[in-house]
């Protein structure tokens, strides 16, 4: 038997829909953008495994095969919304470019993350259900990225980089409870916005930030992930 070359990811062999031909995207993505929706709109706990089966186009069994439980479901969505900056930031504490840049940076990467996507997957993590023990790598990766936070807004030289670190982390945050996706604000306007107001609490000095902003912005054109705007 040949075997799979140790380079090449092993993939699942995917199961069939409903209907064939009537989508042509990767399964689990699709299977996600439902349980996005549904969760967003109908809500968790009146979402069904059943539901999210039928809106991706597949049987309940077939759902299984990808996600055992709603719970995965749940598990997998809330990670997209802190391991990208995460990762983000696990790079840009390698790289020779000074704090103010770096927390620029960080809130922006971070912010536009938030709100990527067609749904508010950050509103997530309000729900009740997400405080279950099933959820705490999801905890403790968001524990991890705030100290990261924590550790410029520090090298900033924030007078009480304790509270200053919770300000701007709920910043940064609170777009999951403000921001409209096609409203009149985009998002690189958003992402900047917030990253600007991150350093003005930090620094205690009000303006634009023009250099810091144009270092950030070389930066994460360098980064790995999404092009900056």
């Amino acid at each position: 038997m040949a075997r799979v070359p140790a380079s090449e990811p092993v993939r699942r062999v995917g199961r069939p829909r409903v209907d064939p031909t009537a989508r042509d995207g990767e399964p689990r993505e699709e299977i996600l953008d439902a349980a996005a929706k549904l969760f967003s709109t109908v809500g968790y706990a009146r979402t069904t495994t059943r539901a999210v089966a039928a809106a991706s186009g597949l049987r309940q069994p077939s759902l299984f095969h990808y996600f055992p439980t709603k719970e995965d479901l749940l598990a997998e969505l809330l990670d997209r919304t802190v391991s990208p900056a995460l990762a983000f930031l696990h790079w840009l504490l390698e790289q020779p470019a000074r704090p103010e840049v770096q927390l620029y940076a960080l809130a922006w990467r971070d912010t536009d993350n938030l709100c990527a996507g067609p749904h508010n997957l950050g509103a997530l993590q309000l729900l009740p259900e997400a405080r279950a023990e099933r959820f705490s790598p999801f905890w403790t990766k968001r524990t991890k990225l705030q100290r990261g936070y924590r550790t410029l807004v520090r090298d900033c030289g924030a007078v009480d980089a304790e509270l200053t670190t919770e300000l701007v982390f709920g910043l940064v945050e609170s777009v999951i409870v403000w921001y409209r996706r096609g409203g009149r604000h985009g998002r690189a306007a958003v992402a900047h916005g917030v990253a600007r107001g991150a350093l003005r609490l930090t620094t205690g000095r009000s303006g634009e930030f023009p250099r810091q902003r144009a270092a950030a912005v070389a930066l994460l054109g360098s980064a790995p992930g999404p092009a900056v705007c």
